[in-house]
C-alpha cells in the first residue's frame, strides 16, 4: 500500500514530502526509498518518532518531527506533497480542519495532498468490525467523513479524485493546492 501511496503521489527527486501522523515512519521511508525524495515525518508521539529514526537506513533523506499536526512548525508553501495515511479517521471534525487547513497552507501552489484510507470490505464479519471502529469507536465526526472525503476536501483543495489500490481495500484521495493562494 505504501507503494501505491508514493505512485499516486506522483514523486520526483526535487520533491518535499510531509508526512503527517507518520507513527513510525513506514509511509515517509518507503517514499524516501523508493522515490529518493526528502521526506518530513510529523507526529506527536515521541515514542512513535523514536521508532521510525531507528527504523531509517544511513542516508536516508529523512527528517523526524515531533509535532501537532494542527500547527506545524514548517514554512508555508515549503511542501510539494502532503500526504497522511490511516489517520484522517482518527482525527476529530475540528481537529482535521485544521489540519486540512496546515495541509494547504505548507503546500506550494499545485502541490499536492493526499490521504489514504481503508475501504470499507466486502466480507460481512470484516464489514461489521470495520462499521464499528468507524461508527462506535470513531472519533467524533468521522461519520460525516467517511464516504464524503472528496466533498470535504474540496473545500481546501481543487481537482480532488479518488483512486482505489489494487486489491481493493485501500483508497488514495487527493487534491491541488490552487495557485494564488
Amino acid at each position: 500500500m505504501r507503494s501505491f501511496l508514493a505512485d499516486t503521489a506522483r514523486l520526483d527527486r526535487d520533491c518535499t514530502v510531509v508526512d503527517l501522523c507518520t507513527g513510525t515512519g513506514s509511509s515517509a521511508l518507503k517514499m524516501a526509498q523508493e522515490s529518493k525524495v526528502r521526506v518530513i515525518g510529523v507526529d506527536f508521539s515521541e515514542g512513535m518518532l523514536r521508532q521510525a529514526y531507528r527504523k531509517s537506513p544511513r542516508g536516508a533523506a529523512c527528517f523526524w518531527i515531533r509535532a501537532d499536526a494542527t500547527s506545524l512548525p514548517i514554512a508555508a508553501c515549503s511542501a510539494d506533497r502532503v500526504t497522511c495515511t490511516y489517520a484522517m479517521y482518527e482525527l476529530s471534525g475540528n481537529a482535521r480542519d485544521k489540519v486540512l487547513e496546515e495541509a494547504a497552507r505548507i503546500l506550494r501552489p499545485e502541490g499536492m495532498f493526499i490521504m489514504m484510507e481503508h475501504l470499507p470490505p466486502n466480507q460481512r464479519f470484516i464489514k461489521l468490525l470495520y462499521l464499528i471502529r468507524i461508527y462506535v469507536l470513531g472519533t467524533r465526526g468521522v461519520r460525516s467523513f467517511a464516504g464524503t472525503e472528496e466533498e470535504k476536501l474540496s473545500r481546501y483543495f481543487e481537482r480532488v479524485k479518488t483512486v482505489v489500490a489494487p486489491g481493493g481495500k485501500t483508497k488514495a484521495v487527493y487534491g491541488f493546492k490552487p495557485w494564488g493562494t
